[in-house]
């Protein structure tokens, strides 16, 4: 019995002129619980193809008219017919035969006088591969309907994200301006006050300012980073020299390194040159340095290496402090998470947020390994942007 992966028996198509020839195909067929439909010439079989749609076709070549050859031809030119197997049923056994036959586009050959047992055997063949070749394109189909409907998800909650995102944004941006006014008229009051010489209500705004300031440093952090996740930034790139401005920032924060009992070294090559956002490295690599300052133990080291590599600029920052835990390392660089440890420090956990975001707009990464004791952060600055010099 041959069988298929559908439900329903298969289809053939049996075209021959010679009324015996069917009769016996016919009987071979049926016995193996096939449907059989017939044709007697070219012009038949193109008809009767089209509208039955069979599983299989098994063709004769010599024929009046039209042959098994130009038939086939025709049945492969017809979007409709042309994924229909055809096996050919022939006497001709010379090579350039077979080769004309599978040019026109057939996939067997069964010989006259014709074995009924290899023709139910070629054609069980076939039909077996048709069907897995059916089952195998609607799974394709169904994946791909799958891939669409997921990518229309994505897209969707992208658009969602970035709407969050700007709403934010668009909150930050408004809020900053009167937040700077109030900040204006405090230190106006405090300049008053200072005069005066009262005290207690100065100290009081002074507090104040600080925690105005606190607020629009939050709000500058984020409008930085919605300029970064829309690339607008980009715009910001030039030639510069990133060992310089790591130099410059350990200067910056030398001072700060003292008043602790820290001591800050720096160890870099003569110049890094590459394209990037001179602006935005600094505060990427001061960001790295302050977050090392808050954390290193009393009277501890902090480090800071700027070296070249085969792609780019690194940029390692490491301190003796407590460290992250291996479970808080994937979250610390999500945006306004802070970690147990960072809990008595100030900041809202925009920091190294704001570095990742640097480092993916450089075409870099931001990593954060054990540094046995305490956290070394890793900067690069990548791709085609960098250079050595």
């Amino acid at each position: 019995m041959i069988h298929s992966l559908d439900i329903a028996p298969p289809v053939v198509l049996v075209v021959d002129d010679t009324a015996t020839n069917l009769g016996l195909v016919v009987d071979a067929l049926e016995s193996n619980n096939l449907r059989v439909t017939v044709a007697r010439d070219g012009c038949e079989a193109l008809r009767r193809a089209e509208l039955v749609q069979p599983d299989l076709i098994l063709l004769d070549v010599m024929m009046p008219e039209l042959d098994g050859f130009e038939t086939c031809r025709l049945l492969k030119a017809n979007p409709l017919t042309r994924e229909i197997p055809v096996i050919f049923m022939t006497s001709l056994t010379r090579t350039a035969d077979k080769v004309t036959g599978f040019r026109a586009g057939a996939v067997d050959f069964v010989t006259k006088p014709l074995q009924m047992e290899e023709v139910a055997a070629r054609v069980n063949t076939h039909l077996k591969l048709r069907a897995l070749q059916t089952l195998q394109q609607e799974q394709n189909a169904r994946l791909q309907e799958e891939v669409n409907s997921r990518k229309q998800a994505q897209e969707a909650l992208l658009e969602m994200i970035n709407g969050v995102r700007n709403v934010s944004n668009a909150i930050a941006h408004d809020l900053r301006t009167p937040l700077t006014e109030v900040r204006s008229r405090l230190e106006v009051l405090i300049l008053e006050l200072r005069k005066q010489g009262d005290e207690r209500v100065l100290t009081q705004l002074e507090t104040a300012l600080a925690d105005v300031d606190r607020v629009i440093g939050i709000f500058n952090a984020l409008l930085r980073l919605a300029e970064i996740d829309a690339g607008v930034r980009r715009a910001g790139f030039v030639a510069c020299d990133l060992g310089a401005l790591v130099e410059e920032a350990v200067e910056f924060y030398q001072p700060v390194a003292e008043l602790r009992g820290l001591t800050l070294t720096l160890r870099a090559c003569a110049r890094l040159n590459a394209v990037a956002d001179p602006l935005l490295i600094a505060q990427a690599v001061g960001n790295l340095i302050d977050n090392a300052l808050k954390f290193a133990r009393e009277n501890g080291d902090v480090s800071v290496v700027a070296r070249a590599t085969a792609t780019g600029v690194c940029i390692e920052v490491a301190d003796d402090g407590p460290g992250i835990p291996a479970a808080e390392l994937p979250k610390v660089t999500e945006r306004f998470y802070r970690g147990d440890a960072s809990r008595g420090t100030p900041g809202v956990g925009l920091g190294l947020a704001l570095v990742k975001a640097v480092a993916t707009l450089h075409h870099g990464t931001l990593s954060l390994a054990d540094n046995h004791p305490g956290l070394v952060a890793s900067l690069t600055i990548g791709g085609g942007d960098s250079a050595a010099g």
